[in-house]
């Protein structure tokens, strides 16, 4: 980790566009280096993430954005996906998610000019920008605009993969294309919660097993984005209404990374989860997970201070009662954190769970 902190001397404002996005009332809004270069530059020189395009680029400068699809990542957080990495000079090296492109040049910097970095982006715009970037730098960097799920066959095997979108399934061209006793270090997450860096060794038999690290939000890869059921009222008025004894303590374990949130999320497949404070007042909020292929969607309304707080719930599914389920599965079994489960990937895309002897599929 240290070396890789003095590696990222390579600048990052090198790389950020003169317009960036800032969270506003109501979502994002442009921050422009031209109108304002001091508060552009304290935003690109501190430890944060920067937001770089929003809404898939539909949204200009002058309008609010609502979803932000590309960005550049908070340095600590870059310095412990690469310090996993362990990239050494020479190395041929595949990164899905160019981006701004700061992150393949730190990889091509490392990698030296006996080595290859390349990159892939699904956004043309994004990648013409980053691109423009690297011809400033002169390191060597084969920049590809595409399907990153894909990879990129031409140039493997590859002695390190790294993605900088976060998947809920390894794609299996990641791993045919990188070599036995090679290593992958992505973002990886559920619907249900975000997720937790995930390291990967590759076999020899093509599968590859690992362990997950600390938190990770990063942005999905498009290809594997969620997706949200919003209720209509006839919906909403024909779900099937219930408590639960859950305390609001309790439910927030059940929401928090640091808590149960990974675990319920490993548990309960296909269940995207969404909190949102509501208008009752501080400290109140609704929870809601959904399932677009069933349809199924459930709601709970947290009531502070109060014996049990209300659920609705319809569908095919009863999605709050599995994710209670999986909550109690993790008390009873210890309350286990991210770090304890390890993931195997096999050559048929199978992904096998294993906690203290206890091992399940997910998908």
């Amino acid at each position: 980790m240290p070396e890789w902190q003095d590696t990222l001397g390579v600048p990052r404002t090198w790389f950020i566009p003169p317009v960036i996005w800032v969270d506003g009332h109501s979502g994002f809004v442009a921050l422009s280096r031209a109108d304002s270069p001091a508060q552009w530059r304290r935003a690109v020189e501190t430890d944060e993430p920067i937001v770089t395009q929003v809404d898939d680029g539909r949204t200009p400068p002058g309008q609010v954005g609502l979803v932000p699809t590309s960005s550049c990542s908070k340095p600590s957080v870059v310095a412990r996906m690469l310090g996993a990495l362990d990239v050494q000079p020479g190395h041929r090296v595949l990164e899905v998610g160019t981006g701004t492109g700061w992150n393949t040049a730190l990889l091509a910097d490392r990698v030296g000019p006996d080595g290859l970095v390349v990159t892939i982006e699904a956004d043309e715009q994004v990648a013409r920008t980053a691109r423009l970037a690297f011809e400033k730098i002169g390191h060597r960097i084969t920049a590809i605009t595409g399907d990153g799920a894909r990879g990129w066959a031409p140039d493997a095997p590859y002695d390190r993969l790294i993605a900088t979108a976060s998947v809920h399934a390894v794609p299996p061209p990641w791993l045919d294309q990188v070599r036995p006793g090679g290593r992958l270090v992505l973002p990886f997450g559920t619907d249900y919660c975000n997720g937790a860096m995930l390291t990967l060794d590759r076999a020899a038999d093509g599968s590859a097993n690992g362990t997950f690290g600390g938190a990770l939000t990063f942005m999905r890869l498009r290809g594997q984005r969620n997706e949200f059921i919003d209720p209509t009222t006839e919906q909403l008025g024909g779900a099937d209404r219930g408590t639960t004894p859950l305390r609001p303590g309790q439910l927030f374990e059940m929401i928090a990374f640091q808590r149960a949130a990974f675990t319920i999320g490993l548990r309960v497949p296909r269940c995207y989860l969404t909190v949102e404070e509501d208008a009752r007042g501080p400290r109140r909020h609704t929870i809601e997970l959904h399932d677009t292929a069933s349809g199924s969607w459930a709601r709970v309304e947290v009531e502070p201070g109060g014996s049990t707080s209300p659920v609705r719930q319809f569908g095919s599914r009863r999605l709050w009662t599995e994710a209670e389920a999986a909550y109690a599965w993790w008390r009873d079994a210890g309350q286990p954190e991210a770090g304890h489960y390890r993931l195997t990937v096999t050559p048929d895309g199978t992904h096998l769970v294993e906690l203290d002897g206890r091992r399940w599929a997910i998908t």
